[in-house]
């Protein structure tokens, strides 16, 4: 039994797995040699493979929804989980403090500095869907409702574009098709009724390439972050966008945060929603979202600090 198991998504960052694979592997191969190296090969496949490998350590080479599709496999069990990030976003290691660096991500693995951190659970209902037919999942870095969801499944059909710069392409696509429904909203019990832009519920303080909707986020400290950007104007959103970058937003007044364990988000018309970058649905309308706290082992980076309850 080799105690690594390397999964890597050839389709990452927009085709960076694959043409990083040779590399990747010599830097694994001149470090280690007790690891298996998978490639996967569908939707799903990821999560097929660390639920059924017995190495103890899983390693995501991909970007956040390879590390989704980890999670949903290993979530609950011993088995920890290490990132090598090369993904078109990267969104989660920005709150465990793993390097983008190839070499360093992957020597960091190796040493295996671990901590216990909260995942979260969702799940939604779509239009046309009864509750036996809802979907449920594992999160690890947050979801969205809304216009950042809208967002992300645009991004999947603009090719030759990565990072940053693909989000905002696709933010500029979607401007002026997106109209805010109204919403309704439990936060552990606190009833309230919106219209919003946006619901961002973080886990980790990043979302959508390097939008820091939730910066005041921790991983480990069993509560989740929400966002709720109220409807404004396109104007608004161009102006509000280099705040959202930085994490500076909370000044704005159409930003309000809250904190919570239990959140139910109702929709007056069909929204799309996210799930660590992945796609839930186009025309969910409700999310019931809850914390699992300390339910997974995640390899992480220098400068990382465990909260102290």
């Amino acid at each position: 039994m080799s105690k690594f198991t390397f999964i890597l998504n050839p389709q990452a960052g927009k085709g960076s797995g694959k043409r990083l694979r040779d590399k990747i592997y010599r830097a694994i191969k001149s470090r280690t040699s007790d690891f298996d190296f998978i490639e996967t090969v569908r939707r799903g496949h990821a999560t097929e493979i660390a639920r059924d490998t017995p190495s103890q350590c899983v390693v995501a080479i991909g970007g956040d929804g390879t590390i989704h599709e980890i999670v949903n496999g290993i979530a609950g069990t011993s088995k920890s989980l290490g990132v090598v990030p090369i993904g078109s976003g990267n969104d989660f290691v920005k709150s465990i403090r793993v390097s983008k660096s190839l070499e360093q991500s992957i020597s960091s693995i190796l040493t295996s500095q671990t901590s216990e951190i909260d995942i979260g659970r969702v799940e939604v209902t779509q239009n046309g869907d009864g509750q036996g037919n809802s979907c449920a999942s594992h999160f690890v870095n947050g979801v969205g409702i809304g216009f950042d969801a809208a967002v992300a499944e645009r991004t999947r059909h603009i090719p030759f574009v990565s990072g940053m710069m693909l989000y905002f392409v696709a933010v500029l696509q979607t401007l002026g098709r997106y109209k805010s429904p109204e919403f309704s909203i439990s936060i552990d019990g606190r009833e309230t009724q919106s219209r919003n832009l946006l619901i961002a519920v973080g886990n980790g303080i990043c979302a959508g390439g390097g939008f820091y909707l939730t910066p005041d986020a921790r991983v480990d400290d069993e509560m989740l972050d929400m966002c709720m950007i109220g409807e404004i104007s396109t104007p608004s959103i161009l102006a509000l966008m280099p705040s959202v970058m930085k994490g500076t937003h909370r000044r704005n007044p159409h930003v309000k945060f809250e904190k919570g364990t239990r959140i139910v988000i109702s929709a007056s018309k069909g929204v799309c929603a996210h799930s660590d970058g992945e796609i839930l649905g186009t025309d969910v309308t409700s999310v019931r979202i809850g914390i699992v706290p300390k339910a997974l082992r995640v390899i992480v980076g220098r400068g990382y600090e465990a909260t102290i309850l």
